[in-house]
């Protein structure tokens, strides 16, 4: 197992980052190599959901997906992906700090087998891209 956290404060309460950051139409406002977020699944965001997620790697498009494992307003969300074999998944936990929200980002990368050995190398490659993932939100969600 492999992984990063991170952490950021956003003036806003906790509900509203929730909120932000479980809309799909912001994931690209946030993760800028992201150009689409399609629900797979009918209905409202819950433990369940599945995302088709569309992104721009190295100049071309790569697609995965993305099932919620977590939904607990407005405290905590999590998402998985599992692609040849290697499990990341980025667990958001809100909590109000300061007349606003304390966001903590865990990405957790796992593997079995041989795979195993390959996890460190996704979570560094996970950091570098995602890196100023909480900057990126806390800009957009104190924008409006």
């Amino acid at each position: 197992m492999a992984g990063f956290e991170q952490t950021e404060w956003i003036a806003r309460p906790p509900a509203a980052v929730f909120q932000f950051i479980t809309d799909t139409r912001n994931a690209p406002r946030v993760i800028p190599s992201v150009q689409r977020l399609e629900a797979m699944t009918d209905g409202p965001t819950r433990v369940g959901t599945r995302y088709r997620e569309t992104r721009l790697v190295n100049g071309k498009e790569a697609q995965a997906e993305l099932e919620v494992t977590g939904f607990e307003p407005p405290g905590r969300y999590a998402v998985r992906n599992v692609t040849d074999g290697i499990q990341t998944v980025y667990t958001y936990r809100f909590q109000p700090e300061r007349d606003g929200t304390r966001v903590t980002l865990e990405c957790v990368v796992s593997a079995g087998g041989l795979k195993k050995l390959m996890a460190p190398i996704v979570a560094a490659v996970l950091k570098k891209e995602d890196g100023d993932h909480l900057a990126r939100l806390k800009a957009a969600v104190e924008a409006g």
